[in-house]
């Protein structure tokens, strides 16, 4: 055979500069997601979002070979950040408890409230480190007892929000912080309580899947296909 398009070089399918830069773009967002995971809010919205208008001209524009791998990616990067959201918020939500009863210590043994935050800090629940960093920054900063603790309170869940509400609302009020951290305390340990019966009541539904997937299947092939086996065999004609 021989015509012209014997000598043009064929063309590779995939364009391996684009798929390495792809890795290692994947690698650093993967980097900075568990770098800056305490302080992702929302992420995972924020990235469908811009997945949405983004993915059309990607669409057109890439080759489908090239376009895989890139929305592999970009889909494990979301699933990364949604996951460490979600359990940056259930941090959050069982460790409220134990800040507020060690606020309510501290504040007992005659602390003010801002000296109580400075010495709480450095015991606190992993999960609020950056978070009593930053309101301990923005105190030194001058800025108003109640707005810290409303700042404090919207970078928390919800079931856990209203007990620093509480606490803004003593200090606004000017009644006794002790007796409101105590109240606190109480609403956060309910939230919590009511956050882990939740994930309870979710359990069966999460263990569906395997369920079906994985023992039903087993439980026929290891019972009804021997039955069915032996009626055919006992259905068989003799001589046959």
């Amino acid at each position: 055979m021989s015509g012209p398009w014997l000598g043009v070089a064929p063309r590779p399918l995939v364009d391996t500069q684009s798929v390495s830069r792809l890795v290692r773009l994947g690698a650093a967002i993967r980097r900075r997601l568990e770098v800056r995971m305490p302080s992702i809010v929302h992420v995972g919205d924020r990235a469908l979002g811009v997945a949405a208008v983004v993915s059309p001209m990607l669409v057109l524009l890439t080759p489908p070979l090239v376009l895989a791998p890139m929305l592999a990616v970009a889909g494990t990067a979301v699933r990364r950040a949604r996951r460490a959201e979600r359990l940056r918020r259930r941090a959050l939500t069982a460790g409220l408890p134990d800040v507020l009863d060690l606020l309510a210590v501290a504040v007992g043994a005659g602390l003010p409230l801002v000296a109580a935050l400075r010495a709480v800090a450095s015991f606190s629940p992993p999960a609020y480190h950056v978070l009593l960093a930053d309101a301990l920054r923005r105190l030194d900063e001058g800025a108003p007892v109640t707005d810290v603790l409303t700042g404090l309170g919207d970078r928390i869940p919800a079931p856990g929000r209203r007990s620093i509400s509480v606490l803004g609302s003593a200090v606004r009020d000017g009644t006794p912080v002790g007796a409101s951290l105590g109240r606190a305390a109480a609403e956060a340990r309910r939230a919590r309580r009511r956050a882990v019966e939740t994930e309870v009541r979710r359990l069966p539904v999460l263990l569906l899947v395997p369920l079906i997937t994985c023992v039903l299947p087993a439980f026929v092939l290891l019972t009804l296909v021997p039955l069915l086996l032996g009626s055919l065999e006992g259905l068989q004609l003799p001589g046959s």
